[in-house]
C-alpha cells in the first residue's frame, strides 16, 4: 500500500466523508473537461445527467455507454460522467455526498470493521460492535432515510428521449433531447430499489443507464427494516452486462430490435469493476482501496445465530453479520456462489421470506428464509442476504486454532455466460472474495 494519507484518514478530515450539496457535486457553472456548463445549484436536489462516452473495459477495450452522470459531459470527453457518485437524502430534508453511511459512524479501514472484543469462551472468535460501523457504497447509489423528500431533476443530454423509473415508485416519463424533468416522491419503504431507463428494454439500461436506490429506516439505521434483520455493515453489489456489439450499433445511431437480436454480453461486471479490477489486486492502489471499502466483504469471526440476528448474546453484542444487497441490472441469470460460508437470503424484489411454512414459487424457487451457497439473481431481481462471517463447518480444531492470516474466499457467477464469455477468460468476469480476518490483525481500536 502507498505511504501516503489512508482513505479514510482523508475522509475524516473532509468531515467523515460527507459534504452538503445542492444539485450537483461540482460548482455551480462550473465547466467539465467538454465545456458542458452545469445548472446553478439548488439545495436538497440532485442533478443527474444522460450523457454518452466510452468506457475502458477489463481488458482495455473502450466502449460505448450510457450513464446518469453527476456532471454534464459529451462523447469528446476524454473522462465521461457516467456514474453518479453516492449521495444521502436525509430525513431533516438535507442532501449530502457521501460514500459513507451513517455519515456520524465509524469509518472502517479498509471496509472492515474490526471487533469489540474476543470472545469469551469460543477460540479464535470475536464479539461485534453493534450499531457502530459506517458502510461504503459503490457509484451509483442514492441512499434515502425513511422520512426524506427525494429531488432529482434529471438533464437529458442526448439526441434521444430517455427516462429515469423506480418500478414501483416514481418516473420522469420521457424527457426529450436538451430537456429537464424534474423527480420528487417521499422515500419509500426501507429496502433496495433498481432505477434506470426501461426504454426500448433491455437495450437502455444495458448500455448503462441503471443504478440503486437504498432506502434504509431513520431510526433503526442498522437494520434492513424496522424490526426486521441487524447487521455489522452492508454492502450494495451492482451486477452489470455489457455487450460491445449492442454498444457499437447505439453509437451508429441504429435502433437495436432486442428480440431480432438479443444480447451476448461479453462483460460482467460487480460495481462497474470485472475481474482482477474487482477482486482489488490492480495496479492502481487507490483503485484496490476503494475495491476494499465497497465490494469485498471482510470481517472477523463471530458466532451468528439465524433465528434472531438481533439476540443479545450477553456480552453486550449480537449474532450477526453483514448484510449484501444484490441487484441484477444485466440480462443473464446470475448464480452467485460463495465459498466458505453459506449465506442466508432474508429478501426479494421488497418482499421478505417467511422463517417457516415456506412455498415454491411460479419460477420454482423456494421462498423461504434459508442457508444457500448459490443465489440466483435473475435479470432485475433485487435480493438481500447475510454472509454470517462465521466459522466455516469443515475447518477442524487444528487448523482454525493454528490460524495466523486471513483466510481468502471466492465468491464467484455459476452460471455459464459469464463463465465463457471472451473464449473463457472466465477471470476476467463476475467474481469477487471475501475475507475471514486473521486473530489479533485488527490493529488499533477504532
Amino acid at each position: 500500500m502507498s505511504s501516503g494519507p489512508s482513505r479514510r484518514q482523508v475522509l475524516q478530515g473532509a468531515a467523515g466523508g460527507a459534504a452538503a450539496i445542492g444539485l450537483a457535486s461540482v460548482a455551480a457553472g462550473a465547466l467539465d473537461s467538454s465545456g458542458a456548463a452545469a445548472v446553478a445549484a439548488t439545495p436538497g436536489v440532485l442533478d443527474l445527467y444522460i450523457n454518452e462516452g466510452f468506457a475502458p473495459m477489463v481488458d482495455g477495450s473502450l466502449v460505448y455507454m450510457r450513464g446518469f452522470g453527476d456532471a454534464p459531459t459529451d462523447i469528446g470527453s476524454a473522462t465521461p460522467s457516467l456514474r453518479a457518485r453516492p449521495v444521502v437524502f436525509l430525513a431533516d430534508g438535507t442532501l449530502v455526498s457521501s460514500r459513507s453511511y451513517p455519515a456520524d459512524a465509524v469509518l472502517p479501514v479498509e471496509g472492515r470493521p474490526t471487533p469489540a472484543a474476543n470472545h469469551p469462551t469460543l477460540v479464535g472468535q470475536c464479539l461485534i460492535h453493534r450499531e457502530h460501523w459506517a458502510s461504503y457504497f459503490p457509484d451509483r447509489t442514492i441512499i434515502a432515510e425513511t422520512g426524506s423528500t427525494v429531488r432529482i431533476q434529471v438533464h437529458n443530454q442526448l439526441s434521444q428521449s430517455h427516462e429515469l423509473k423506480i418500478p414501483g415508485v416514481a418516473s420522469t416519463g420521457a424527457i426529450a433531447p436538451a430537456a429537464t424533468a424534474m423527480l420528487e416522491f417521499p422515500a419509500p419503504a426501507p429496502g433496495t430499489y433498481f432505477y434506470g431507463d426501461p426504454g426500448n428494454a433491455p437495450v437502455e439500461r444495458l448500455l448503462g443507464l441503471h443504478g440503486v436506490l437504498v432506502v434504509v429506516p431513520a431510526g433503526e439505521r442498522w437494520r434492513l427494516s424496522e424490526g426486521s434483520v441487524e447487521f455489522e455493515r452492508q454492502w450494495v453489489w451492482l451486477c452489470q452486462d455489457v455487450d460491445p456489439v449492442w454498444a457499437a450499433r447505439a453509437h451508429a445511431g441504429e435502433t437495436i430490435d432486442p428480440v431480432r437480436t438479443p444480447a451476448s454480453p461479453r462483460y460482467f461486471m460487480l460495481n462497474d469493476r470485472s475481474g482482477y479490477l474487482s477482486l482489488g489486486v490492480a495496479d492502481d492502489e487507490a483503485v484496490n482501496h476503494a475495491t476494499h471499502e465497497e465490494t469485498l466483504v471482510s470481517g472477523f469471526a463471530r458466532p451468528t445465530d439465524v433465528r434472531d440476528f438481533s439476540k443479545p448474546d450477553g456480552h453486550g453484542s449480537v449474532a450477526t453479520g453483514q448484510l449484501i444487497r444484490l441487484v441484477n441490472a444485466g440480462v443473464v441469470i446470475h448464480q452467485m456462489h460463495f465459498h466458505g460460508n453459506h449465506v442466508w437470503t432474508v429478501r426479494r424484489n421488497g418482499v421478505d421470506f417467511p422463517r417457516s411454512a415456506g412455498r415454491v414459487d411460479a419460477e420454482g424457487h423456494v421462498v423461504l428464509q434459508q442457508w444457500e451457497d448459490v443465489v440466483e439473481l435473475d435479470p432485475l431481481d433485487r435480493k438481500e442476504i447475510v454472509l454470517p462471517i462465521k466459522r466455516p463447518p469443515d475447518a477442524i480444531d487444528p487448523v482454525w486454532e493454528a490460524r495466523a492470516e486471513d483466510w481468502h474466499y471466492p465468491m464467484h457467477c455459476h452460471a455459464e455466460p459469464s463463465q465463457t464469455a471472451a473464449g473463457g477468460l472466465y477471470p476476467g468476469g463476475l467474481v469477487a472474495d471475501w475475507v475471514l480476518a486473521a486473530p489479533g490483525s485488527e490493529g488499533s481500536e477504532q
